[in-house]
């Protein structure tokens, strides 16, 4: 979630509430849900409120009319494509930044494009921009779709161009309502389905709510009763009752010869998966009969094959170098908005050197991070022998490398369980940053290749300046990353 300019204007705004909308039955909403119905399902429009836990942060679409003694509105499925229309490199990546008194751990993000028996999620009126229709940012027109990331097992973090599908729960984002309203998100899910294409289908079905969905409930039940609220985020399980049958299809090109199903970290114990050959695909049926209060989850990888699918080059990817130019740390003394730093635009950050800086890598839809997700950084310090990644690249494919960086700046605030826990994967510290814009942002770097072939050989990669809070007298940016591309044969 995003905070950008909400402290400063929530004094200033003052918005009408729209007529009362039916209740959710289970299917897609009606068209261009009014963002003014987010205040009558409970959110508040007080950020400062949000940070003390004192309002949601999150609440279900349609709450009004789900009495506080029964159930929540129900869970909804969504399918479609992963894109962005401003920034499509990232419609899928970890989160900029994130509120760590609400989160355990940091969002991984992707946004949706709704196939169109589904367009009715998405919130507000694309004449007026406003709701899911605002802005230009990397969500606009989309369904913006969150999980923390130590919740989602990355063998299943999707990239941009993939199909997804999902059950999760619908939801108003509370934190951001300026300048068009709330937005409509799936925050969080319990399944989730990525077709990869050419044969491959990455499933994960988890009972965990997430601190999100543990919000979303307790504002269900408190109804903006604060007490209530705030004593229910103490006692309110972490664990969801999500048993049922979930059922999803992998599309082939022709009838398959060849189904498989490989295990990819499950635990628990009680979910069932089949995967069946019918016409030119795979149906997967996933069944839940049980409700343990502890950690559930499904995780498989569904291949299918079938006669003349197409040849891959095996390729290994390995990050040999990176070049931290600017730590990113500290900011300007006293907690000076500008001071000319090199280091950071966020100058009243009140942090110290080393920075703490996150980094994620992909290729080609798998993820890694450098180390175990942390390093301790100074100026013009170079790490070497990173991850290495093996792909599978169907010949003639175009494909991509990306890294997604993250300083860590909010160390002082613990994370949802309180100030003594850190937020996944930070550290705890002393450093509070930009209230206004979150944590530093060294950049991201993207090269795409064509083909396989074409992507053989040595690369250094730099950093795009767009949406990064490196200060452009940086002129090769931040930070940059050597990697190589070899054929295995």
């Amino acid at each position: 979630m995003r905070r950008s300019g909400l402290v400063a204007a929530a004094a200033a705004l003052t918005a009408g509430l729209a007529a009362t909308f039916a209740a959710l039955a289970g299917g897609p909403a009606p068209a261009g849900i009014d963002p003014q119905q987010a205040v009558l399902d409970g959110c508040g429009r007080d950020f400062s409120a949000q940070v003390r836990k004192e309002l949601p942060t999150w609440v279900y679409v349609n709450d009004h009319d789900a009495p506080p003694t029964g159930p929540p509105p129900p869970q909804q499925r969504l399918e479609g494509v992963i894109s962005s229309r401003y920034f499509p490199q990232l419609a899928s990546h970890p989160t900029e930044e994130d509120l760590p008194t609400v989160h355990r751990a940091y969002d991984f993000n992707f946004d949706l494009l709704p196939d169109g028996t589904y367009r009715g999620l998405l919130g507000g009126d694309p004449a007026a921009h406003t709701g899911n229709y605002q802005g230009k940012g990397a969500s606009a027109d989309r369904i913006h779709v969150e999980r923390e990331q130590s919740a989602l097992p990355n063998f299943a973090w999707p990239e941009p161009g993939d199909r997804v599908a999902l059950v999760g729960s619908w939801i108003w984002d509370c934190g951001h309502w300026l300048p068009g309203g709330e937005r409509t998100e799936i925050h969080s899910y319990r399944a989730l389905w990525v077709e990869r294409g050419l044969g491959e289908g990455d499933l994960v079905l988890s009972n965990d709510k997430t601190y999100a969905g543990v919000e979303a409930d307790c504002a269900h039940k408190a109804k903006l009763a604060i007490p209530v609220f705030q004593a229910c985020l103490v006692t309110e399980s972490r664990w969801a009752d999500i048993r049922g049958t979930y059922r999803f299809r992998l599309k082939l090109p022709r009838r398959p010869s060849s189904v498989a199903v490989l295990d990819a970290g499950s635990s628990g114990g009680v979910g069932q998966v089949q995967a069946l050959a019918r016409g030119n695909g795979v149906d997967v049926t996933v069944t839940v009969t049980s409700n343990p209060a502890r950690r559930l989850v499904v995780a498989k990888r569904i291949l299918g094959g079938w006669v003349g699918e197409p040849r891959t080059d095996h390729l290994r990817v390995r990050f040999t170098r990176l070049l931290v130019r600017r730590a990113m740390d500290p900011g300007c003394p006293n907690g000076r908005p500008t001071c000319g730093s090199k280091e950071t635009t966020h100058g009243e950050q009140g942090s110290k050197p080393p920075g703490e800086l996150n980094v994620y890598l992909e290729a080609a839809g798998k993820w890694t991070t450098w180390g175990n997700g942390l390093l301790r950084t100074h100026d013009g310090q170079v790490f070497r022998n990173g991850p290495v990644l093996d792909v599978f690249v169907p010949r003639g494919r175009p494909w991509r490398v990306f890294a997604f960086t993250r300083e860590c700046d909010f160390g002082s605030f613990g994370n949802a369980d309180g100030a003594g826990h850190a937020m996944t994967p930070c550290p705890r510290s002393s450093e509070f940053g930009s209230f206004s814009d979150g944590d530093d942002r060294p950049g991201v770097v993207v090269k795409r290749f064509r083909s396989p072939v074409a992507a053989l050989g040595f690369h250094r990669g730099r950093p795009l300046r767009a949406l990064s809070t490196c200060p452009p007298v940086n002129r090769r940016g931040c930070y940059e990353l050597d990697y190589v591309v070899t054929r295995v044969r």
